[in-house]
C-alpha cells in the first residue's frame, strides 16, 4: 500500500479517465509493459485539458502553444493485467510562469486504495519555434 499523503485527494480539481488494457499493452504474461503506462498517463492528461478547460490540445497547437514533458517521476506499485479497466486520476498540483506540475494515479476501476502507478509530470510550453513560453493563464488556479 502506498503512502497516500504523497498524493492527497483533490476531488474538486481532479478528472477521471478510464481505459481498458488490451493485448497490445502487455507482455507475453499478460502484464502491462512498463513504458505503456506513459501512454495511459498521456491520454488522461489530454482528456483532462479537454474536459477541465473545455478546449483540446489541438486547439493549443493551432494557437502556437505546444506542451512538452520536462520531467517525469513515476513509481510502479503493482502490475495491471490484460483485461483490466484502469482509472487514471489526474489533477494539476501547481503551476509557475513556465511550468505545470501534474499528479496522476492509476488504479484498477473500483479499487481506489490500491495504486498501480503514481506519477508526477512537469510540463513546459513552447512556441512553434521551440522557444520556451509562459504557461497560458487558464492553467493557473486549477
Amino acid at each position: 500500500m502506498v503512502n497516500q499523503t504523497m498524493f492527497p485527494d483533490h476531488i474538486t480539481r481532479e478528472r477521471l479517465f478510464e481505459c481498458t488494457v488490451y493485448y497490445e499493452d502487455t507482455d507475453c504474461m499478460g502484464v502491462v509493459y512498463h513504458a505503456n503506462y506513459l501512454r495511459f498517463l498521456e491520454r488522461a492528461r489530454s482528456e483532462y485539458v479537454a474536459n477541465r478547460l473545455g478546449t483540446s490540445i489541438v486547439d493549443y497547437h493551432k494557437r502556437g502553444c505546444l506542451f512538452m514533458v520536462h520531467k517525469i517521476e513515476i513509481a510502479y506499485h503493482s502490475p495491471a493485467r490484460l483485461g483490466d479497466i484502469l482509472t487514471i486520476r489526474t489533477w494539476i498540483d501547481k503551476t509557475t510562469s513556465f511550468r505545470i506540475v501534474v499528479k496522476q494515479i492509476i488504479i484498477r476501476k473500483g479499487l481506489p486504495k490500491d495504486y498501480l502507478v503514481t506519477a508526477g509530470v512537469t510540463l513546459v510550453a513552447v512556441g512553434a519555434d521551440g522557444q520556451l513560453m509562459e504557461i497560458p493563464e487558464e492553467f493557473h488556479g486549477l
